[in-house]
């Protein structure tokens, strides 16, 4: 099995190619994981977002890139961040230690620190296979994408023959629990944080992982 390092390395001109294409837009990233408290966990809880709000723009220096995730430390300083307040609360829930989960994005890219959209997002999109490539090597117990529905038809492909099934007491289709052979039993697609907390929907949201998921010494 091969190490993030080297994913990333394997595909670092494809990484490239998309910085390349948009020379002229505010794209920042590439978002490149590097992990050390998460193999550690007794359950491991991978977090999958939609992207960046801003990030490091050094887009051929992997190194600079990995140092900048490391020193973000699982958004250690957003202490009003929804994303990163949920995602705590998720870590205490299975029983691990705060900031030992792992971290990702669907759009490897941010532009103009926020969603990209027509050619740009379709460009970056070709990344998609590198967010399946690290959930075979991370090997997480959990995996909650908070991509909302929209990006549905994205985790489609990359999952064919996806089953999407209602959570009790969550408005389906907006919380679903995803069952596919190459995802961890515990996977789940909700919306974005700030929609969850925005709609109400959190003290819910929350009720149901502490029915689902597992815990540490269970």
């Amino acid at each position: 099995m091969i190490s993030l390092r080297e994913l990333y390395h394997n595909n670092k001109r494809q990484l490239i190619d998309v910085r390349k294409a948009f020379m002229n837009e505010d794209l920042e990233g590439p978002l490149l994981m590097e992990l050390n408290e998460y193999y550690q966990q007794p359950i491991k809880l991978f977090i999958v977002g939609q992207e960046t709000y801003g990030w490091c723009c050094e887009y051929e220096d992997h190194d600079v890139l990995l140092k900048t995730y490391r020193d973000f430390n699982m958004g250690e300083n957003y202490h009003s961040s929804p994303f990163w307040n949920i995602t705590r609360k998720i870590e205490n829930i299975i029983g691990i230690p705060n900031y030992s989960c792992a971290w990702s994005n669907l759009n490897r890219y941010d532009h103009k620190g926020g969603e990209p959209h027509g050619t740009i997002l379709e460009k970056i999109r070709t990344l998609d296979y590198l967010i399946k490539e690290e959930i075979s090597i991370i090997k997480p117990d959990v995996c909650i994408f908070f991509t909302n529905k929209k990006y549905d038809s994205r985790i489609k492909q990359l999952f064919p023959s996806l089953q999407m099934d209602a959570i009790e007491k969550l408005p389906f289709d907006h919380f679903v629990r995803l069952h596919h052979v190459f995802l961890p039993s515990y996977t789940f697609r909700t919306p974005h944080p700030k929609t969850i907390r925005l709609q109400k929907w959190e003290d819910m949201f929350i009720d149901a992982m502490k029915r689902i998921l597992p815990k540490k010494n269970a």
